[in-house]
């Protein structure tokens, strides 16, 4: 009974854990970025994080937020960022 208990309680503390932005497509000049509706206010603050991240990769020093466009259907939001 506590082994199950302990399993329990490890799958309810892993869905606790918001998920990471996912890099969608990079082109040099700009990367989007997929975030989830669900995910809380620092959602944004770590897609411009991974966004800035991708875009020094290429040799720009920033990301510059530039548009979102929800998914209704799938609850994502892909977050444009252009590479400056």
């Amino acid at each position: 009974m506590k082994k199950l208990f302990f399993v329990v309680l490890a799958c309810l503390a892993s869905a606790c854990v918001p998920p990471a932005p996912i890099v969608a497509e990079y082109n040099g000049a700009s990367v989007t970025i997929v975030t989830s509706q669900f995910a809380g206010a620092g959602a944004a603050e770590a897609a411009q994080a991974e966004a800035t991240r991708i875009c020094r990769t290429g040799g720009a020093t920033r990301a510059e937020y530039a548009s979102t466009r929800p998914n209704a259907q799938t609850y994502e939001n892909f977050n444009l960022y252009l590479c400056l």
